[in-house]
């Protein structure tokens, strides 16, 4: 072992929520790859605009998750959530299958007539046939499995549907016909009201929050060798640390990329492990109330996003006095991201084709995010090769969690918890409680 290591008894990687919520209870120090913490929870200022990498709004009900944040000095504002899908060049209230009021009467009729016949439909293998047996053929088709492929990138003929949970809204039959007869923006699923911070800066408050609670913060500390056998974690900068208990939040393909010591089969575990990326396309604009929607979906192949988000209608501060910002997600492949500058200007145009932006629209700001690593694919492989993943690195106290470690769908405050957790986990393990397991 290099003796110019630095010894640790508990060293953190990964600076996002879930890192931050995990040092908050063991106090041990956080190793962030970049120039500050927050990860994809973090907002980025540019010339006066806010904007979140993504939408990130805080879907919790929880009195206690509410309190928790209360005690972080985090003002969290229940808003009402203004949501729509753009489908067949209207746009129709979020969700779908309640809102189909303003669609063509054929549509309507087929939609409903599926639902009510959604459990002539065999049970399900995949996540195409949850979306055929829970709201039947017509509203799949039309919405949820085109809107699925653009997203994740693949065919929901690969994934499971174990992670659907609160995840998607289950509507009631008379929710659908009510929806079907008249304009109803009937207000089902988990963030049908939301809270946001109210302090300003947008969403990233809540990690700035966990940050001043968290302990040392070690920024532009990108890890680059993990050998778990010595027990040393090397990074790009030429620092180096020992450690008796390793915390991971990093994504967990990518930790067993630069572990030195795995082996072939942790390796073949890893490599299993599929996620979508996004590219988030931030527009400031000089025109107020460019829309009132905080987000709208857009399932058809043609317009380029998936979704948009309003952040100046989250909250006043996330855009200048008399001024609008939108932002659209892009999915792409990894294997191939899009030309920055290309993006920009078919984002514009499918904007003013959706009717979101006027062609004379003075755009003042452009801004875009990369995110490599956004949404864990839950396909027939994950389970097994997590378990591979966590009951190797657990034997080697190298405790995985967060989105990312447990290749899992945390909403952001799930991730918090499951860092907290394992703060508290590894608290324990501190204090010599040796019926503590390491596997996350």
């Amino acid at each position: 072992m290099n003796t110019s290591a630095e010894t640790l008894e508990v060293a953190i990687l990964g600076g996002g929520l879930a890192g931050l919520g995990a040092s908050m209870e063991c106090g041990a120090p956080v190793f962030e790859a970049a120039s500050r913490a927050g990860g994809v929870a973090a907002s980025d200022q540019v010339d006066g605009f806010s904007f979140d990498r993504g939408i990130h709004v805080l879907n919790s009900k929880s009195p206690k998750v509410l309190s928790f944040l209360a005690d972080l000095g985090l003002d969290m504002v229940p808003i009402t959530r203004v949501a729509q899908i753009y489908s067949h060049k209207v746009y129709t209230a979020y969700p779908f299958q309640v809102n189909t009021a303003g669609l063509p009467l054929r549509l309507r009729i087929n939609s409903v007539w599926g639902f009510f016949n959604r459990n002539k439909h065999p049970d399900p293998t995949n996540y195409e046939e949850w979306m055929y047996r829970n709201i039947g053929t017509t509203f799949a088709d039309t919405f949820l499995i085109p809107y699925s492929e653009k997203f994740w990138g693949v065919s929901p003929k690969e994934m499971t549907f174990e992670w659907t949970g609160n995840k998607v809204p289950m509507p009631s039959t008379l929710q659908v016909v009510r929806g079907a007869l008249w304009s109803r923006q009937t207000a089902i699923g988990s963030n049908a009201m939301f809270h946001y911070p109210k302090n300003g800066g947008g969403y990233g408050a809540v990690a700035r929050a966990l940050e001043k609670r968290a302990g040392d913060i070690r920024l532009n500390h990108r890890a680059v060798e993990l050998d778990t056998t010595a027990r040393q974690v090397t990074f790009e900068n030429g620092a180096r640390i020992s450690y008796d208990t390793l915390v991971n939040t990093i994504p967990i393909n990518e930790l067993v990329r630069i572990t030195t010591d795995a082996p072939d089969e942790v390796r073949e575990a890893a490599s299993k492990l599929r996620t979508n990326s996004i590219r988030v396309v931030n527009l400031g604009i000089r025109r107020a109330n460019v829309t009132d929607k905080h987000w709208v979906h857009f399932p058809e192949k043609d317009i380029s996003f998936f979704r948009i988000s309003s952040p100046s209608n989250f909250s006043p501060d996330m855009a200048p006095p008399g001024m609008s910002s939108i932002s659209a997600e892009v999915s792409y492949d990894r294997n191939s991201p899009p030309d920055s500058e290309e993006l920009f200007e078919t984002v514009r145009r499918d904007l003013v084709r959706v009717g979101l932006l006027r062609d004379d629209d003075e755009i003042v700001v452009r801004h875009s995010y990369d995110i490599p690593f956004a949404y864990c694919i839950y396909d027939r492989n994950r389970k097994a090769a997590m378990r591979t993943l966590k009951d190797w690195y657990g034997e080697r106290d190298v405790i995985t969690c967060g989105r990312f470690g447990l290749w899992t769908y945390f909403w952001s405050d799930e991730a918090i918890n499951s860092g907290r957790t394992t703060g508290r986990k590894v608290l324990k393990r501190m204090n010599g409680d040796s019926s503590v397991r390491a596997a996350g």
